[in-house]
């Protein structure tokens, strides 16, 4: 696989987000993504791989998701969807552009 595995969490997401440290997050100026353009599928890939917060606008360009991977086939984004049950949506037909955060 081109991703490593997202480990699952062993306490509920509700005890965990509390404890992430506002002051270790940054949107840096390459973060704003309102479309594609620029952008190849390999590069998002890369972005994961290197521990960057990959965040996919979906559905049009009314829903965010966590991108956590990707598929050998080119196009499928392994994602963490919090409103829906879908584990990938396709870079090509479902991805409108994307919000990039990094984490100290």
């Amino acid at each position: 696989p081109l991703s490593k595995p997202v480990p699952t969490l062993p306490i509920p997401r509700s005890q965990v987000v509390p404890q992430i440290d506002p002051g270790r997050i940054t949107w840096p100026e390459d973060g704003m993504y309102k479309t594609k353009d620029g952008l190849t599928y390999e590069l998002i890939l890369q972005w994961i791989e290197a521990g960057r917060v990959v965040i996919a606008n979906v559905l049009e360009g009314h829903h965010f998701v966590l991108s956590v991977g990707g598929s050998e086939d080119g196009d499928t984004i392994e994602v963490h969807d919090p409103g829906f049950d879908t584990a990938n949506y396709s870079y090509t037909d479902d991805v409108v552009g994307f919000r990039i955060f990094d984490m100290s």
